[in-house]
């Protein structure tokens, strides 16, 4: 974008986003790719209509449902075939870690580390194809893909009742099923 557009993109450093790593600053909250890629967004889709938000919003849903790490980067990797697993969350602590014991290594092992830049890659990639979508006008907006079991809890908690909860993701892959 630098080199294609400048302006304003020439005033952005290249360790910008390196608080990002790990969680933001290696505490595993949100996925580091999807906060830098989301800020980036913000930048091209910012607008009254928000947008942006919308378009950050889908890509956190795509990020959660996505089978990581894609195969598509392979070629390049230092560790090929590796086992995949939908995160079924954009914190990294979930991601890292679900994928971690599908895979039955630690934090520490080369493996997660090149699973880790496998799906920021990944996501760097379809934050790209959002972005081109919605600038040539033919992005159609996703929006959150609930299952029967977080419809169920939004009967009581979301918007059109106590409206107790803000998130957007399945409940039940962080919370227990409490009608049962």
């Amino acid at each position: 974008m630098k080199e294609e557009i400048g302006y304003p993109y020439i005033l952005l450093p290249e360790d910008m986003f390196h608080h990002t790593a790990g969680g933001y600053g290696g505490e595993g909250t949100l996925c580091g790719a999807i906060g830098s890629c989301a800020a980036i967004i913000n930048l091209v889709a910012y607008d009254n209509n928000k947008t942006h938000s919308k378009l950050v919003a889908d890509l956190i849903n795509w990020y959660s449902q996505q089978t990581f790490p894609t195969k598509m980067f392979d070629s390049i990797a230092t560790y090929k075939d590796q086992v995949q697993v939908a995160p079924g969350s954009p914190l990294c602590h979930v991601s890292a870690s679900t994928w971690m014991q599908a895979a039955e290594v630690s934090y520490k092992d080369k493996p997660r580390k090149d699973r880790c830049a496998k799906v920021t890659a990944a996501t760097a990639y379809r934050t790209i194809e959002i972005l081109n979508q919605h600038l040539e006008g033919k992005y159609a907006f996703i929006g959150p893909v609930h299952t029967e079991e977080t419809e169920e809890c939004l009967s009581c908690h979301g918007k059109k009742a106590a409206y107790t909860e803000k998130g957007l993701n399945d409940c039940l892959d962080c919370h227990d099923d409490h009608t049962k």
